[in-house]
C-alpha cells in the first residue's frame, strides 16, 4: 500500500478547517447577530407580556359605575393590539432564528471546500511516509546485502540439490525484491527466518563468512518484519480513514449543489469568487454577498403563498445535515491525530539501539524530524475536539 497515495487523497477530499481566519470571523459574525436580534425580541416579548398582565387585570377590576364604557373600549383595543404583538414577535422568533442559522449553516458548508491547502499538507507528508516506507526495504540493509552476497556464493555451489534450500532461496529473493512495494511478513518472512536459522545450525562454522553474518541478518530481518506488521496496522486505518472521507465529500458535493440551487447562488460565482479566490478578503466579501442572497430569498419565500412556512423545514434539514458533517470530519480528524501519535509511538520503540540493530534504528531516528513537521502541520490546520464542540452547539443561541 502506498501511504502517500493515501494520504494525498485523505487531505485534498477532506479541504476542511476549524481555524480559517475568514470563516471564523464570518460565522462569529452570525452567532453574534443571531444572537442579538433573539435577545432582543426575548425582551420586546417580555415587556408585551407586562404590558397584557396590566391591561387584562385593569379590564378585570373595572367597575361599571367608574369606567366609561369608551374606556372599556379603549383598553380592550390596547389588549388586542398586545396580543397581536405577542403573536408576531412568536413567529418572529423562530423564523430569526432559522434565517440567521441557515447563513451559518451554509457560510460553514463553504469551508469545507476550500480552507485546507491540500499539496503544502500532501508535501510536508510526502517526506515522512517516503522514508517511512524505506525502513523496510530490506534490500537496502547492509547486513542483509552482503550476507545474500554470501548466501548464494554458497547456494551455487552446494545449495542447489537440496529441495528445502531451493525453497529459502526463492524466499529471499522474493524478499529482496519484493519489500519494496509489498509488506515485509507473513508466510513467505517467517519461511526464510526459520529455514536460515536451520541452515546455519546445520553449516557450522565450515561456512565462516555465512556463519559469521547469518546472526546480524536474522536480526535485521526479524525487526524490520515485526515492524511492518505493527506499521501495516496503522496504515490500515488511514486506508479506513480515506474511504469514510471520501463517502463525506460527496454527500458535501451533493448538499453545496442543493443549498446553491435552492438559495439561488450561482455556482459558477461560488467558483470563480471562492474556490478560485488567492485573498482572504476575497472570500470573505463572496460570503457576505451570499449572507445577502440567502436573506433575500428568504423574504421571497415569505411573500410567495406557495411556500410561506415551507421554507423553515428545508432551510432546518440543511443546517442539521452541514452539521452532521461537521461533526463527522471531527471525529474522523480525531481518528487522524490518534494514527500521528501511533507512529510516533511506533518509532519510540523502536528507536532503542540497545534493543535492536543501529543500522536498523538509525532509520528509526531519521523518521523523528518529517514526522514532526507532519505534526505540527496537522495542529496548525486541524483541533478535532474544539471542531467537535463547536459543531455541537453551532445553532444554539447564547443566554
Amino acid at each position: 500500500m502506498r501511504i502517500t497515495a493515501t494520504l494525498f487523497t485523505l487531505f485534498s477530499l477532506c479541504l476542511i478547517s476549524t481555524w480559517a481566519f475568514g470563516q471564523e470571523e464570518i460565522s462569529e459574525q452570525i452567532k453574534l447577530e443571531r444572537d442579538y436580534q433573539l435577545k432582543e425580541l426575548n425582551e420586546k416579548l417580555k415587556t408585551n407580556e407586562e404590558l397584557v398582565s396590566k391591561l387584562t387585570e385593569k379590564i378585570a377590576a373595572a367597575d361599571s359605575r367608574t369606567a366609561s364604557d369608551k374606556e372599556k373600549i379603549v383598553d380592550l383595543e390596547k389588549l388586542q393590539l398586545a396580543l397581536d404583538d405577542r403573536l408576531k414577535i412568536l413567529e418572529e422568533a423562530p423564523k430569526t432564528k432559522i434565517n440567521l442559522n441557515g447563513q451559518l449553516a451554509f457560510t460553514e458548508l463553504l469551508s469545507i471546500q476550500r480552507d485546507i491547502q491540500p499539496v503544502e499538507l500532501f508535501l510536508t507528508s510526502q517526506s515522512f511516509f517516503d522514508q517511512l516506507g524505506n525502513v523496510t526495504k530490506i534490500q537496502q540493509y547492509k547486513s542483509f546485502t552482503s550476507w545474500k552476497t554470501e548466501f548464494d556464493k554458497w547456494y551455487s555451489k552446494e545449495g542447489q540439490s537440496d529441495g528445502m534450500m531451493k525453497v529459502i532461496q526463492q524466499s529471499l529473493n522474493l524478499i529482496s525484491t519484493a519489500s519494496a512495494t509489498v509488506p515485509l511478513y507473513g508466510t513467505m518472512v517467517n519461511t526464510a527466518i526459520s529455514g536460515v536459522t536451520s541452515m546455519v545450525t546445520t553449516l557450522g562454522k565450515k561456512e565462516k563468512e555465512l556463519y559469521e553474518k547469518s546472526p546480524e541478518m536474522l536480526r535485521i530481518l526479524t525487526v524490520t518484519s515485526q515492524f511492518e506488521q505493527q506499521k501495516s496496522i496503522i496504515d490500515h486505518e488511514w486506508t479506513l480513514i480515506n474511504k469514510e472521507l471520501e463517502l463525506l465529500q460527496k454527500e458535501n458535493n451533493q448538499l453545496l449543489e442543493e443549498q446553491l440551487t435552492y438559495f439561488g447562488i450561482d455556482k459558477n460565482q461560488f467558483q470563480n469568487r471562492y474556490l478560485k479566490a488567492t485573498l482572504d478578503s476575497e472570500r470573505e466579501s463572496f460570503k457576505n454577498e451570499c449572507r445577502k442572497a440567502i436573506s433575500d430569498k428568504i423574504a421571497a419565500f415569505e411573500r410567495s403563498s406557495d411556500s410561506r412556512g415551507k421554507w423553515q423545514g428545508q432551510v432546518e434539514t440543511y443546517m442539521y445535515k452541514v452539521q452532521s458533517l461537521r461533526m463527522r470530519f471531527g471525529t474522523l480528524t480525531l481518528r487522524m491525530q490518534s494514527n500521528i501519535e501511533q507512529y510516533e509511538n511506533l518509532i519510540q520503540v523502536y528507536g532503542d539501539s540497545g534493543k535492536f540493530p543501529t543500522e536498523f534504528t538509525s532509520k528509526i531516528m531519521g523518521l523523528n524530524n518529517p514526522l514532526n513537521n507532519l505534526k505540527n502541520k496537522f495542529y496548525s490546520s486541524f483541533n478535532p475536539i474544539k471542531y467537535i464542540e463547536d459543531s455541537a452547539v453551532m445553532y444554539i443561541e447564547r443566554n
